[in-house]
């Protein structure tokens, strides 16, 4: 008779393990991002290598931060640094930060390439600026991903004062690109 009381209540606990929402995955790892400016007489880009990145995925969706500081950047002439740490304040606003956002988001769990688009908010001298920002993501294994982007961002949006040279300002528009290696885990 206590047996098969039991049987239904070990049913019930086997359906409810089923059901449980799943973990949240934490997401680490580095990369490189780097900005393009263009004036009428040439082209600047700086990189930088140090770029951190840290996130969650739980049933709410993807979750997701990636900084680097303004002065890692390198244009391979230290003057033209140097003019870019003032015109952003970068002793003020040490860092450039992105963080994204994309509800019902789940990690693929097997090789596979996918291109999504998240919410993103780009933080820059101080000031935030919302859009989407596309995403390529690839893994072969579901726990090592490399995740590529590109968008396009505003000086004047993230009231920068637009540098001059020969008294003719740089292009509004800097594109900003990079790539990140991610490892997940639970």
């Amino acid at each position: 008779m206590f047996a098969k009381r039991l049987v239904p209540f070990w049913l019930l606990v086997a359906a409810g393990t089923n059901s449980a929402p799943a973990l949240a995955q934490q997401l680490s790892g580095n990369g490189t991002v780097e900005y393009q400016l263009v004036h009428k007489l040439h082209k600047v880009v700086g990189r930088s290598k140090a770029m951190a990145v840290r996130g969650t995925v739980d049933a709410s969706g993807l979750k997701v931060m990636a900084r680097a500081q303004v002065g890692t950047f390198d244009s391979d002439n230290t003057n033209r640094d140097e003019h870019m740490m003032e015109t952003l304040e970068g002793a003020k606003y040490p860092w450039a930060v992105v963080r994204a956002a994309l509800p019902g988001y789940k990690l693929p769990t097997s090789a596979n390439t996918t291109k999504v688009t998240v919410q993103g908010a780009v933080e820059l001298h101080g000031v935030t600026v919302n859009h989407p920002i596309a995403l390529s993501v690839e893994t072969k294994d579901g726990v090592h991903f490399q995740v590529r982007f590109e968008f396009v961002e505003s000086l004047t949006a993230h009231k920068i004062e637009r540098p001059s040279l020969f008294f003719v300002p740089v292009d509004d528009a800097i594109t900003i690109t990079g790539t990140a290696v991610i490892t997940a885990k639970q």
